[in-house]
């Protein structure tokens, strides 16, 4: 004799919306202030500075510090404290090396297959850099750099060069904010690089296309180790 199972229905589970705690809080907070480079490379973190700052105890930002130096935001030295982590050369060329080698790959195989709303997408990510610089508003000019370069590796659709895209963000803004953000010379290059690359995608244009991504990062990277290096040699 044939058993009938019976289907159970089940109702879906919803997401369980959780409040920010103090410590999430002010490790956010404190983490978008070294990103932003409000708080700059070097820079002294004084547990009771910050907490009185963000109107919380001191244990919440005990954690939060402790947090960042896993995440390399922050150093700890001793007998002398917390400070900014400052930014290593080397982990700038690193990055830069590994963008150029994704990036131009996804250009290389995605140029050609943007349809007409890809391409709106892209220019609307131009148009609002080009506002941005004109507002002076540096952050939404990083928002604005952030969506025009992912719109390759979400055409692309490998999400594995994705996830790695987008872990190098958080350092990108932080090299960008710390680095970038007071030569203005270097920002309007990188906002005409990114027309040029765009017009060189809508002509169809793949192979300069290419070129251009590669000279935009390594034009940038350049930029940012040579005023580095200006620095050092005129602190000797």
């Amino acid at each position: 004799m044939l058993r009938v199972w019976q289907m159970i229905s089940r109702e879906p589970f919803y997401q369980i919306e959780r409040p920010q705690t103090l410590d999430e809080r002010a490790y956010l907070q404190i983490k978008k202030a070294i990103l932003s480079g409000m708080l700059v490379p070097g820079e002294p973190i004084v547990e009771t500075q910050l907490a009185e700052e963000l109107g919380v105890s001191r244990t919440p930002v005990r954690k939060a510090i402790w947090r960042l130096e896993q995440e390399g935001f922050i150093t700890s030295a001793p007998f002398k404290g917390y400070y900014v982590s400052k930014i290593d050369s080397q982990d700038i060329k690193e990055i830069y090396q590994l963008r150029e080698i994704l990036e131009c790959h996804l250009v290389g195989e995605t140029a050609r297959q943007f349809t007409r709303e890809d391409l709106a997408e892209i220019e609307c990510a131009v148009l609002a850099a080009d506002e941005a610089l004109e507002e002076g508003d540096y952050s939404a000019f990083l928002e604005s750099n952030r969506r025009f370069h992912h719109a390759f590796d979400r055409k692309y659709g490998n999400e594995r060069i994705s996830d790695v895209l987008r872990n190098l963000d958080e350092r990108m803004r932080w090299i960008l904010s710390t680095e970038v953000q007071d030569q203005r010379d270097v920002v309007e290059a990188s906002f005409q690089e990114h027309k040029l690359i765009f017009e060189a995608i809508r002509e169809g244009d793949v192979e300069s296309a290419v070129s251009l991504m590669r000279q935009h990062l390594t034009g940038i990277c350049r930029a940012i180790l040579s005023r580095r290096e200006g620095s050092e040699h005129g602190a000797e």
